[in-house]
């Protein structure tokens, strides 16, 4: 029966008084000096039961183990539950004790620790029903009496709404909704016809040019106010500084007013050492090629537009232009983020340079912004102070400071999103860093005296390698002419806590024939993103370029190790670098089949990325070093945090402080995205079931390399 919330026996005693505690694990049966002990391991249940063995009759002694030795056990259970004859000798000889007793203390320790989460869990449960109870209770009084759940005062009887006024009021409520709505449908379902054109970048009468050039002076100096200060206006975090909420919300209503409904802010700011000179860096991000194929991870697309200011002496101080660009993040999940911005560059001081964007919404004065032109983000002065250290590298601080629509986000990603580590300064800073190292790795292959050749064409194949997977597997597919047909795939393997789901979309791509007479050729493009609680990204990247294990669950590899026949460089820490590989795969015809892959990681995230090419191919790729006529079936992971167990995720909706909260105890986990290019047979009846399933086995081969008890499609 229960008494007080707990289940007592017929004596009124608490059943689960002994199990709680830890008296019974650290009580041993003292067998020292009895040498024909018989006891233990007569019950068949026992996993080191001895058959034949009789149980003895004699009276066993009990003797209780001092509190020392007892956390000298627990330290070795937590290493080895199940320790053999000669670790147990080994822990015996080192506290003292005779091996049964470290026998028995381990068999007592396997036996309670189930019994003990058995009652912490019913504890749990008896609480939870408690306080549903309760609020049960709470609410049928409220119900009955008429009356406040909060203050407990007596509810006034509404009259009942006609018809027309309340479709007054849903229309009200609807014109509050209509643009973000409207942008989100159009990202959803990928029509041009809700789409609308790019916003305008041109100028138009003097008096435009003016209020950008007043808006850009405005902006620069909030920026460098940020770029300069410390604490309070900066709260440290364990993965760079984040803005106070007050000075940032007083900042966003000086220049834009009020921040829209649904909005989240997002405020960070990192600082890192990059290779080249002040004026290299600034060049490339005043370039809007140059500085699109230094994030091609970040930057999906860039428009330039009209200058507002074209420098000094042609030089890039206070040069200012329009700018329209796309950011993406690498999984189909998340749409695109689109910004209309002005970027200003002036020289601060001798050695030293500012960069910085800010939106240009509603700065000429359109009160009225059409659906077409409706942005989910607006950047506050972000950007990066560059000062020239005259060792070959510059210290460059980054910041980014944004508000953007959250609703449009999946819920697995805002974390990521709220935590700064998706769009935030930490990967801008790291993506630089990368793409310097890498570039520093191109021009020593150039080198007159090194004159690798080869080593600069598997370089520049691995570019355009990397280009083909961002496309593929970053932000949504727009229908075009290309793209014959999208669709969603849902599926799973296994059964059980074994069962592995996933949710894969399918584009199917058209490649028009430039030779008369030959058909079409369509390719699958598969996609798909997985959370893995509690596993950090760092495992599952150190499993996927495994070259050892890689037979495991690539089919390229053809059930066997692959083979390493180049090795290349590209940055610091160990794993960013190109490499060729081969396998024993062919391609049907005994024309050998090698991989090219390229791997790369960095504080924000880690990429795998991979493509069959012919042997013949990439020998004349790195004979000549032109790729321009290769096409790739790209394919690869893309392994990003899941900004959970972070001090940042706390810090973002907590009240503003001085001082950083502490970091989270809980292990954050990781967002995997895998993406699959194939050529599909001339009959692709069953091609997008089968290329379901196959991803399925990725997932499972995934999961029980790197343990991952929870992994769920996002």
């Amino acid at each position: 029966m229960e008494k007080g919330g707990q289940q007592v026996n017929e004596n009124g005693h608490d059943l689960y008084r002994n199990i709680g505690n830890d008296y019974q694990e650290d009580v041993v049966e003292d067998h020292l000096g009895d040498e024909g002990y018989s006891d233990a391991h007569t019950d068949p249940e026992d996993e080191d039961y001895v058959p034949g063995r009789k149980q003895s009759k004699a009276p066993v002694k009990h003797k209780r183990l001092p509190p020392h030795l007892v956390q000298e056990l627990i330290t070795a259970y937590e290493q080895c539950t199940h320790p053999d004859a000669n670790t147990r000798q080994e822990i015996a000889a080192r506290l003292d004790l005779h091996p049964k007793q470290v026998k028995i203390w381990f068999q007592n320790r396997r036996s309670q620790m189930p019994k003990k989460a058995q009652v912490k869990e019913n504890k749990e449960i008896q609480q939870d029903n408690a306080s549903l109870q309760s609020e049960n209770q709470s609410l049928r009084q409220a119900m009955m009496t008429q009356s406040c759940i909060t203050c407990g005062s007596k509810t006034l009887p509404s009259d009942p709404l006609s018809e027309k006024q309340r479709l007054l009021i849903e229309n009200g409520r609807l014109k509050d909704e209509y643009l973000r709505a409207t942008a989100a449908h159009s990202k959803t379902i990928h029509t041009s016809a809700l789409a609308g054109p790019a916003p305008p970048l041109i100028i138009g009468s003097g008096a435009d040019r003016e209020a950008l050039r007043r808006h850009a002076d405005a902006s620069m100096e909030q920026f460098l106010v940020l770029a300069t200060k410390g604490e309070p206006v900066w709260i440290p975090t364990t993965d760079g500084d984040m803005l106070d909420n007050n000075y940032g919300a007083t900042m966003s209503s000086f220049l834009f007013g009020l921040r829209p409904k649904g909005f989240a802010v997002e405020a960070t700011r990192d600082t890192a050492m990059v290779w080249g000179t002040a004026a290299d860096l600034v060049g490339i991000l005043m370039d809007t090629t140059r500085w699109s194929e230094m994030f091609p991870g970040i930057v999906a697309s860039v428009t330039a537009g009209d200058f507002v200011s074209t420098g000094i002496f042609a030089s890039c101080d206070r040069q200012i232009q329009l700018m329209n660009a796309k950011l993406w993040v690498q999984s189909p999940r998340v749409s695109n983020r689109t910004v209309n911005i002005l970027r200003f560059s002036k020289l601060v001081d001798e050695k030293q340079w500012a960069v910085m964007d800010v939106s240009v919404d509603g700065v000429l004065g359109q009160e009225e912004v059409s659906p077409s032109r409706y942005m989910g983000c607006r950047l506050l002065p972000s950007g990066c102070v560059i000062e020239d250290m005259n060792n070959g590298y510059c210290k460059v601080t980054w910041i980014v400071h944004a508000e953007y629509d959250e609703t449009t986000l999946p819920m697995m990603f805002k974390p990521l999103f709220r935590a700064g580590q998706a769009l935030g300064a930490r990967r801008w800073l790291a993506s630089l860093q990368r793409q310097r190292e890498y570039a520093a790795a191109l021009l020593s292959s150039r080198d007159p005296v090194n004159n690798n050749t080869a080593e600069t064409g598997i370089l520049k194949l691995a570019q355009h390698m990397m280009a083909t997977f961002y496309t593929s597997v970053s932000g949504p597919f727009i229908q075009t002419q290309a793209t014959s047909n999208t669709s969603e795939w849902v599926g799973s393997i296994g059964t059980g806590i074994e069962r592995c789901d996933a949710t894969v979309r399918m584009v199917t791509l058209k490649k028009t024939s430039t030779v008369a007479g030959e058909s079409d050729t369509l390719f699958l493009c598969a996609t798909t993103t997985l959370w893995l609680r509690g596993i950090l990204p760092e495992s599952v990247f150190s499993y996927l370029r495994n070259e050892q294990l890689r037979a495991e669950w690539d089919v390229l590899a053809n059930g066997a190790p692959v083979e390493l026949l180049r090795y290349i460089a590209t940055g610091y820490p160990v794993g960013n670098a190109v490499s060729v590989l081969r396998s024993n795969y062919t391609d049907g015809t005994n024309n050998k089949i090698l991989i090219l892959q390229e791997t790369c990681t960095d504080s924000s995230g880690s990429l795998v990325v991979f493509a069959p090419i012919g042997e013949e191919s990439m020998y004349a790729a790195m004979n000549s070093g032109d790729n321009t006529s290769l096409s790739f079936l790209t394919s690869g992971f893309a392994i990003l945090p899941d900004g959970r167990g972070n001090a940042r995720h706390d810090l973002a909706t907590a009240p503003s402080t001085s001082r950083a909260p502490a970091c989270s105890s809980n292990t954050g986990g990781s967002l995997l995205t895998m993406a699959y290019q194939v050529m599909l047979p001339s009959s692709p009846d069953n091609a997008v079931d089968e290329m379901g399933k196959f991803i399925c086995h990725v997932v499972e081969k995934i999961k029980i390399a790197v343990k991952a008890e929870i992994m769920l499609p996002v």
